[in-house]
């Protein structure tokens, strides 16, 4: 079942991915509102959240595992590797932004970034979810009030990053299931 998900998700992804704008990215675009506060926090959302904290995470998840000699963690890197690299499908896909960027659109590096890490500690924890999902969500709301990105650049980030996550986390053994990582999605809480 896990594998049929997660296959379903990285075509869903690749699906989204190939027009250059959708109708619903439009009719967001439009009606996005942007108060100069909004902007402001959205600016410095993204300065914490993204490509920054992702790269702390994986130097981070490297010392510990060759400290630990744990090879679930190195697996866990892989993973986590593996989720983050879906970003280099920007050069494949090659949409352009809503705002003139010398970056391809899709997907979102920000939202790709933090939705990695987060589905890594995820999985390789057994918990957290809730803060995982609330810091994707406020990183991918952040990218398209900025017009950094349409709301498809975001929603598809996030579909390759589980999508592609799902496969890796099975074929690494970090998961044997959808059972292994579903259910923290409802015990997570507060302290999660």
């Amino acid at each position: 079942m896990t594998r049929a998900v997660g296959a379903v998700l990285v075509i869903s992804w690749v699906l989204l991915g190939l027009p250059e704008v959708t109708a619903l990215d439009l009719w967001v675009q439009s009606r996005v509102p942007r108060p100069e506060w909004l902007r402001t926090a959205s600016t410095f959302f993204g300065y914490v959240f993204g490509p920054v904290v992702a790269s702390a995470f994986g130097v981070g998840l490297a010392v510990i595992a060759y400290r630990k000699k744990d090879a679930r963690l190195w697996r866990g890197l892989v993973l986590f590797g593996l989720c983050w690299g879906t970003l280099l499908s920007r050069y494949l896909f090659r949409r352009v932004r809503p705002v003139d960027y010398p970056q391809w659109a899709y997907p979102s590096g920000h939202t790709v970034a933090v939705a990695a890490v987060g589905f890594t500690l995820v999985v390789l924890l057994g918990r957290g979810a809730t803060i995982a999902v609330t810091a994707t969500v406020l990183t991918a709301a952040s990218r398209v009030v900025l017009e950094r990105h349409w709301v498809t650049d975001v929603i598809g980030s996030v579909l390759g990053v589980v999508g592609v996550g799902l496969l890796a986390a099975l074929a690494l053994g970090l998961v044997t299931s959808g059972r292994d990582v579903v259910p923290h999605f409802r015990r997570s809480g507060p302290g999660s």
